[in-house]
C-alpha cells in the first residue's frame, strides 16, 4: 500500500465543513487517508441518535468500486497521487454517475498551463467534470509546479434553471390567432 500523503490541516477542516453542510447518512471514503478526520461528525451523529455509515476503499482496492452501492457523500483523498490520470478520470465519472449525489476530491493540480503534458491534472480538467473549486492550498506542495486543490461536486448545484426556462415564456395564449410568423 502506498504511504499516505501529508496534507495541510486546512483541507480536513474544509472537508469536515462540507460534510456538516451535507449531513449525510452514508459516506464513501476512497483513498489511503485514515478516517479520523470524520470522528467529530460521527460523534455529532451519535449525540443526535442518527446513524452514519462510512465505507472505506483504499487505493489498492479501487476495483471494489464496481460493487459499491450509492452513498450520500463521497470523499476522495490521497488517491490521484498514486494512480494514472486515465484511472482517475474513470473514478470521477463513476462517482458522478453511479456512486454519489455529491462528493469532494483532493488532488495536486499543475500550476503551469502545459498542454503537452497530459499526465498532470489541470484546473480545466476539474471544471470539465463540473467540479467547483473549494480551495487551493498554495504552500502545500514542496514542488512549486503543483498545488493541492479541494474540489466539490453536487448534482443539485450543477445547473441552475434559468429564469427564461418556464412555461410563462413558452406560450402566450393571449397572442394566439393574432400573429402568424
Amino acid at each position: 500500500m502506498p504511504s499516505p500523503c501529508t496534507y495541510p490541516n486546512d483541507i480536513f477542516f474544509d472537508i469536515e465543513t462540507l460534510i456538516n453542510v451535507a449531513q449525510p447518512t452514508s459516506i464513501l471514503l476512497i483513498g489511503n487517508q485514515k478516517s479520523d478526520f470524520l470522528d467529530s461528525y460521527l460523534e455529532q451523529k451519535k449525540l443526535l441518535n442518527q446513524e452514519c455509515k462510512i465505507t472505506k476503499i483504499s487505493t489498492n482496492e479501487i476495483a471494489l468500486l464496481e460493487n459499491t452501492e450509492r452513498h450520500d457523500v463521497g470523499i476522495v483523498i490521497d488517491v490521484f497521487e498514486h494512480i494514472d490520470k486515465q484511472t482517475g478520470i474513470q473514478i470521477l465519472s463513476k462517482l458522478r454517475d453511479l456512486l454519489c449525489h455529491q462528493y469532494c476530491i483532493c488532488l495536486a493540480i499543475s500550476t503551469q498551463n502545459d498542454i503537452a503534458d497530459s499526465t498532470k491534472w489541470q484546473l480545466s480538467d476539474m471544471f470539465g467534470f463540473a467540479l467547483e473549486r473549494v480551495a487551493i492550498y498554495a504552500d502545500s506542495m514542496p514542488d512549486q509546479k503543483l498545488q493541492t486543490g479541494l474540489f466539490k461536486y453536487n448534482i443539485n448545484d450543477y445547473k441552475k434553471t434559468p429564469d427564461w426556462l418556464n412555461s410563462d415564456n413558452w406560450a402566450n395564449p393571449e397572442m394566439w390567432d393574432k400573429y402568424w410568423w
